[in-house]
């Protein structure tokens, strides 16, 4: 809001308003729970991982299948590679940057709620993973607010995934 903007809607300050702006960075949504200020920084830290999401992506599978070994074995393709024969296969690639593509849609609607829960009630995430393999290759960039905020946000997306399976037919009289 500018200064002009500011005077229109009756507070006069010399800041522009900056202060009663800075006070909503802090107000969660009701839904996710996220405020401007983890929305900014979920934004700015996926910013450094958007350029390549098909490397990210591999890397990021790469993890996961380190962490949960047993989740390679829902994968016919994938479950008897190395991870070197991993890391050069061409499938991994294109899974790895459609689900890295999946959660770029999530981090481009944190502003829609609407359309960030359908998002996510049609994308299945391993969480815990996601947020280790962030916090291991964003170096100085992942602050203690990144941190509080994709850990928030990957609450809230496993609630939305979760509470999407417990969906149950109402009763039909």
């Amino acid at each position: 809001m500018t200064v002009a903007g500011v005077r229109e809607a009756g507070v006069d300050r010399k800041d522009g308003g900056r202060a009663q702006c800075d006070m909503g960075a802090d107000v969660p949504n009701p839904t996710t729970g996220l405020t401007l200020r983890h929305r900014t920084a979920m934004v700015r830290t996926w910013d450094l991982v958007r350029p390549d999401l098909k490397t990210h992506g591999i890397y990021f599978f790469l993890r996961l299948f380190r962490e949960e070994p047993q989740l390679k074995t829902r994968f016919k393709g994938f479950m008897n590679k190395t991870e070197d024969q991993l890391r050069e296969n061409k499938r991994l690639a294109a899974h790895g940057t459609t689900v890295l593509t999946a959660i770029t849609s999530m981090v481009d609607n944190l502003d829609d709620v609407g359309v960030l829960v359908e998002l996510l009630q049609t994308t299945g995430l391993l969480a815990p993973v996601l947020l280790n393999y962030l916090r291991d290759n964003l170096g100085s960039a992942w602050t203690s607010v990144a941190d509080e905020a994709w850990a928030k946000a990957l609450k809230v997306i496993m609630s939305v995934i979760v509470s999407g399976y417990d969906i149950t037919e109402p009763n039909q009289s």
